[in-house]
């Protein structure tokens, strides 16, 4: 693996964990506190999915291009 690989997947990983954290952390306080889930949670996971993919998506795409030159 080269380098910008180690980069994209400590990038990839490490924004999956934070999101699961700040998830899970706010499912175990709704559920604690009898509130309902906080629907910008849910709004902050889909965009950085999103970003994710465009990330990931550009990466290979840029590879691929490489690889060809």
């Amino acid at each position: 693996m080269k380098f910008a690989d180690y980069i994209i997947l400590i990038i990839t990983a490490g924004v999956m964990l934070l999101l699961g954290v700040i998830i899970i952390g706010d499912y175990i306080i709704a559920e604690k506190t009898n509130r309902h889930i906080n629907p910008e949670i849910i709004t902050l996971m889909k965009m950085s999915i999103t970003g994710l993919i465009g990330i990931i998506a550009g990466y290979i795409g840029g590879k691929q291009s490489r690889e060809k030159d």
